[in-house]
């Protein structure tokens, strides 16, 4: 997602709280990343933050292996 700050400016960072980021990779395996930071828009969207292994910060949910976000205290796939 590209975020235009003259549209829906970031007004604010939290930190990532917990969160994973959960990626299907081609050989059936899963990895997991925890989540960098949460953006505020000026709108009130939330849009989650992880940091590739560039070290670029990114959207989740932009990769196309990405299959979903982890809450802290989920206790198992169910929870997921």
């Amino acid at each position: 997602m590209t975020i235009d700050p003259k549209l829906n400016p970031v007004v604010a960072a939290l930190p990532g709280g917990g969160w994973i980021s959960e990626f299907g990779q081609e050989d059936g395996s899963i990895e997991t990343y925890p989540l960098l930071a949460w953006l505020v828009l000026a709108d009130g969207e939330m849009i989650p933050m992880d940091v590739s292994v560039n070290g670029y910060a990114q959207d989740p949910r932009d990769a196309g292996n990405f299959r979903r976000m982890i809450h802290p205290e989920a206790t198992g796939v169910e929870d997921a």
